[in-house]
């Protein structure tokens, strides 16, 4: 297998692995620790040398992020009774009542300040790592509607993936320019090292010297 192919292929695979990742951080209440911005800056520098768009890639990655958004808002609506955040689903079966009720209560205060400002709170979210799997269900569970909440996801879900995209673009496209720096910073580098070496092995046998009597 040539390099041409293996590139074709993590063109390919990597933006629809980091699509998952990202529905599953949104869409599951696992996806809080998902390393899902971590990957969408991996993203990027694939793209700043080259081996994916980067236009495709953006698009891709907010269009993954509303549709794990609307799962996890989905997820809580589908209950009969709208919510809670935790008790009632696979979660919530796990853990003990009074965990349950305990992380309901604490909640609250949060489904109340999404309920008030829907729209800003999911565009907010979209900026706070573990927000974006919080958020959609505390709009659930506040009973925002899905179309209200996505009139915040949807935008700033676009602008986060162009942010963190052309972040790992740019850092990218100066990796030859670092990797030139360090050549040539290596040789002067090396001789300051073996220098300071040196003198350091020098210093204590001239020291002996001088300190004996005559």
């Amino acid at each position: 297998m040539d390099i041409d192919t293996l590139l074709r292929m993590c063109a390919v695979a990597a933006p629809a692995t980091v699509a998952l990742v990202l529905v599953l951080e949104a869409g599951l209440l696992i996806g809080v620790v998902l390393p899902a911005g971590s990957l969408v800056l991996g993203l990027g520098v694939l793209g700043g040398v080259g081996v994916v768009s980067l236009p495709l890639v953006a698009l891709v990655v907010a269009a993954a992020t509303v549709l794990g958004a609307a799962l996890g808002h989905r997820a809580v609506r589908r209950r009969p009774d709208g919510g809670p955040l935790v008790a009632g689903g696979l979660l919530g079966r796990r853990l003990p009542a009074r965990v349950t009720r305990l992380l309901d209560r604490t909640t609250t205060p949060w489904r109340e300040a999404v309920g008030r400002r829907p729209v800003r709170a999911a565009a907010t979210a979209q900026f706070v790592v573990g927000a974006r799997t919080l958020a959609p269900r505390l709009a659930a569970s506040a009973g925002v509607p899905l179309a209200t909440m996505l009139r915040g996801t949807a935008p700033a879900a676009l602008v986060w993936s162009i942010a963190l995209v052309t972040t790992g673009a740019l850092a990218g496209a100066a990796l030859p320019l670092v990797r030139d720096v360090l050549t040539v910073a290596a040789v002067p580098l090396a001789l300051a090292a073996a220098t300071w070496l040196l003198v350091r092995r020098l210093r204590p046998a001239a020291l002996h010297g001088a300190g004996s009597p005559i």
